[in-house]
């Protein structure tokens, strides 16, 4: 038999383990092959007694299972009615099921491990559950390939790491039943009835925010929402960690259609307003600051690649040796302030006055309890 009829004859075989939804004997694979190839029965010689082509589909079931590419292909068991014989079956037989390539089982883990870092195991869909292990089976699988035809897949999965920006916080048992009532809220349209500390209130439920470690319910008091239209309000953030006796209410949710979480945190974020009553530190500013040559260590390359905002523009000052950073859009925030106090004697606020006062003040506090008389 040619090899191109070698080749043919295991793809049809494999197609038709892969398409039945039972387990054959090699006499039902070599009767298939003899229905559905050109070369037919003739092409099937018999190779001793009785043998009418048995041995071939044998020898082929064989070389398909010790080859590299397709040696989990295809599986066998002892033939219940002669257990001198044998059934196979491809492990891949199942309604809608597939071989999943090696390249997506560690794509798949890849993005539990993203997922992992910000919600626990049992909050994931079932059918997530069945593909992520199918992709760790299909690893293992893979894994088990010669090093010389396989890439180093679970190398590369323990070379990824996902961890917090900043200093590092213990995760906080998030309340399951807490979210379980929220997102039920959010689908039937409802508000949620619940305690923020010692506080009972009824809100309406904007959206959730994972920020691992923590998640935050974005809501709108009821008292305020009916005193207010939705379009002009912007929703308080509420740790759920800290929410208890949750419960959805009857009252019916009043959140624009329209409110998009994603959108939401690009324009207006999570930090916290520097509020006062003037409502001052609500205004967008420009930020000037002065970056220290010499001081500033890789603080003025990562500003460049990560910066403040979108139009911000850095030049060097003349005479100084410094630079300049100018930062359209901001807004006074505790966030904003810490991050520049973070900074240390690598970056001085130029302006506005307001802010660059705050900043001076809140130096000055820190100053009273470090200072040695």
């Amino acid at each position: 038999m040619a090899k191109k009829d070698k080749l043919f004859a295991q793809f049809t075989m494999m197609n038709f383990l892969q398409a039945s939804h039972n387990d054959r004997t090699v006499q039902e694979i070599l009767d298939h092959l003899k229905d559905n190839t050109d070369w037919g029965e003739a092409q099937l010689r018999r190779n001793g007694p009785g043998d009418l082509g048995v041995r071939n589909v044998q020898n082929w079931l064989k070389d398909i299972r010790d080859s590299d590419e397709f040696r989990e292909q295809i599986v066998s068991r002892k033939d219940p009615d002669d257990r001198r014989q044998r059934r196979y079956k491809s492990r891949f037989q199942a309604v809608g099921e597939r071989i999943m390539p090696p390249e997506e089982a560690c794509t798949l883990l890849l993005a539990k491990k993203l997922i992992d870092a910000a919600l626990p195991a049992d909050f994931y869909d079932e059918s997530l559950q069945k593909l992520f292990t199918e992709a760790r089976k299909t690893l293992k699988t893979y894994e088990r390939r010669p090093k010389h035809v396989r890439w180093r897949l679970s190398d590369y999965l323990k070379r990824i790491a996902i961890t917090q920006r900043g200093q590092a916080l213990v995760d906080h048992v998030v309340p399951y039943d807490v979210l379980g009532v929220i997102t039920r809220a959010m689908l039937e349209g409802k508000c949620v009835e619940m305690h923020y500390g010692d506080s009972p209130r009824i809100v309406h439920p904007y959206g959730l925010v994972i920020k691992s470690p923590k998640i935050y319910f974005l809501a709108i008091d009821d008292h305020v929402l009916r005193k207010r239209h939705p379009a002009k309000l912007v929703p308080a953030q509420f740790l759920c960690a800290r929410i208890t006796k949750a419960k959805v209410s009857e009252r019916l949710n009043r959140v624009p259609d329209d409110f998009d979480a994603d959108k939401f945190i690009e324009n207006e974020g999570l930090d916290v307003g520097l509020w006062d009553a003037s409502g001052a530190w609500d205004r967008a500013f420009t930020l000037t600051l002065r970056i220290f040559d010499g001081k500033s260590d890789n603080l003025l390359q990562d500003l460049r690649e990560f910066p403040l905002s979108k139009k911000q523009t850095i030049e060097a000052e003349q005479g100084t040796g410094h630079h300049i950073l100018k930062a359209p859009g901001m807004r006074a925030s505790h966030q904003l302030a810490e991050w520049i106090v973070g900074r240390l004697n690598r970056v001085e606020v130029l302006g506005p006055s307001r802010f660059r006062e705050h900043i001076a003040d809140q130096i000055a506090a820190a100053h009273e309890i470090y200072h040695v008389k």
